[in-house]
């Protein structure tokens, strides 16, 4: 990753720097040129109406804006001219917390289902949807940096009432959704752990979430701090486990070389692109960008906002290399646990000691219970235990990002401020009736209940990437300089337009299983089909300001 990877995407005009006039709208006084587009002032200031603002979380670019207080500023300093890894230390963080949601539990078992179903084969998909997901978020980042709004913020400014309420709604059941997969990854952890019921361990998870939150008001470096040794607990419960299993390396690259998707394993390759890439980190990433406080005095902006975009990147890509890795090991130990038996050779000692189970789970894929017992009879204790505590760590850390992201989504897109302890509340409430009613009555059901889940976060994508690449292609938002050239304004749509085309794979085959049904039941299957593609086509044809 290179300076020129992320220069590559600005629009390749050599005109002058025409950064948007939001600076000379400031309706505070009194600001030095080192403060930050979106800055937490813990003074009270006056607006340009005359009332007082008093507010630890101020939006300096117009006074309706304001942003979730997650504690002070990282002051980034001067630019320098060169690489610098002190500087890359004072960025790193957002990403971090971003590639969290690349390995909740809702990718782990999207990750054990590839593995027992296609092998290694499916390791170059997943590696490429984690670059796809670079892209994707490079972009985010970069509205954050550049305009010193977030995603939310631009949403409000930029679409009606009309278009911005369904918008808000469909990303907060996103983000709820994503919630019950969190809280049903920890109440399984804890279940393998010490045995706790699973309707009870959904509501310790929803305890636990509150202790991350309120570690946050400490301040955006101390929450990402946690969240990287998450991130370590992960990469080191789950690569314990790659060395125990001792793969053949020779079908590892053969996977990851080699694209090819088995005909039995279409339906899990879609689901990579779904369990990945969420929605609401989106909008979690162009905020968190927020945290760190660049210069801005026209004459360091243009190379401040450079040197940020070149560092965000660069940190983004090596949380993701951390994400890939993860969830690589994970598809690894079930494709060499399933391809041993399936081989039928027996020559292994872990074959021989689990191969009756896996033939007993043929018939359906393993869920993160089953994958336990799987990998139990193949490494002992250790292995249900590393997996628990890999899993425990998966469900807490999504649970901290997601809340985050919610919180910005509320307060930029609606204006609404909300205590973050008052929102986890009211989405743990939300997402806890449907959770527990699984937990209780159906807790069997509930890997079934996690795929369409993650379907869920599939069809959702659009509505946030779309707004992503609209903003980011615009010439008055991003400016001449700073807006998506030609080349990747067109990879840009294309992955879009793949994406949409993948959701409506998925959605095809249950609408005409209902249409098969009833005249009733067509009619609706029919009609929700062409609402969601027409809502997909209103968010990307409706103008906005460019």
């Amino acid at each position: 990753m290179t300076r020129g990877f992320s220069t590559a995407i600005d629009n390749d005009s050599s005109s002058t720097l025409n950064t948007p006039a939001v600076a000379e709208h400031v309706p505070v006084t009194q600001l030095n040129e080192t403060t930050p587009l979106v800055a937490r002032q813990h003074t009270s200031i006056r607006s340009s109406n005359g009332s007082t603002l008093t507010s630890n979380c101020v939006s300096v670019i117009e006074d309706e804006f304001e942003v979730h207080d997650i504690g002070p500023l990282v002051e980034i300093g001067d630019h320098e001219p060169v690489f610098s890894l002190r500087k890359l230390l004072r960025f790193a963080g957002p990403g971090f917390a971003m590639s969290i949601a690349y390995v909740d539990p809702g990718n782990i078992c999207s990750d054990l289902h590839c593995g027992a179903v296609a092998g290694y084969k499916l390791i170059w998909l997943l590696f490429l949807t984690h670059a796809l997901g670079l892209y994707i978020q490079t972009l985010s980042a970069r509205i954050g940096i550049v305009t010193g709004r977030n995603l939310a913020q631009h949403c409000h400014q930029q679409y009606t009432r009309g278009i911005r309420i369904p918008l808000w709604l469909i990303c907060e059941l996103a983000i709820i959704g994503s919630d019950i997969q969190e809280a049903i990854g920890t109440a399984i952890a804890l279940y393998l752990l010490f045995g706790i019921a699973v309707w009870k361990g959904i509501l310790i998870a929803a305890g636990l979430s509150y202790v991350i939150l309120a570690i946050q008001r400490f301040g955006a470096r101390k929450v990402e701090a946690i969240l990287i040794a998450m991130i370590a607990v992960m990469c080191g419960c789950f690569g314990v486990e790659v060395l125990m299993a001792q793969p053949d390396i020779s079908q590892i690259a053969e996977g990851f070389l080699v694209p090819r998707i088995p005909p039995n394993a279409m339906v899990q390759a879609v689901g990579i692109v779904g369990a990945v890439i969420m929605p609401h980190n989106l909008f979690l990433h162009s905020a968190l960008v927020g945290t760190r406080r660049i210069k801005r005095a026209s004459a360091v902006r243009h190379a401040s906002i450079r040197e940020a975009n070149f560092y965000t990147v660069l940190e983004s890509a090596i949380a993701l290399l951390f994400s890939f890795a993860i969830n690589a090991t994970i598809l690894i130990v079930f494709a060499d646990i399933y391809s041993t038996e399936n081989d039928g050779s027996g020559s292994t000692a872990s074959g021989a000691t689990y191969g009756y189970l896996t033939r007993a789970t043929e018939e359906h894929l393993p869920g993160l219970v089953e994958a336990a017992a799987l990998l139990e009879k193949a490494f002992g204790r250790a292995g249900p235990l590393l997996w628990a505590i890999g899993l425990l760590a998966s469900g807490q850390s999504s649970t901290a990002t997601g809340t985050m992201a919610g919180q910005f989504l509320m307060e930029g897109m609606m204006k609404m401020r909300v205590s973050p302890w008052l929102r986890m509340l009211i989405s743990r409430s939300i997402s806890l009736v449907p959770t527990m009613l699984v937990g209780t009555l159906a807790s069997k059901y509930l890997d079934q209940f996690d795929e369409w889940l993650n379907v869920l976060q599939s069809l959702a994508l659009p509505f946030a990437l779309v707004p992503t690449l609209k903003f980011a292609q615009s010439r008055v938002i991003m400016s001449d300089h700073f807006a998506l050239g030609t080349w990747w304004r067109a990879f840009g749509w294309a992955t879009a337009a793949a994406i949409i085309a993948l959701n409506v794979y998925l959605l095809l085959p249950l609408v005409l299983q209902t249409a098969a049904q009833s005249v009733a039941g067509a009619f609706l299957a029919y009609t929700a089909l062409g609402v969601y593609l027409v809502s997909v086509g209103v968010l990307t044809f409706v103008s906005i300001d460019d």
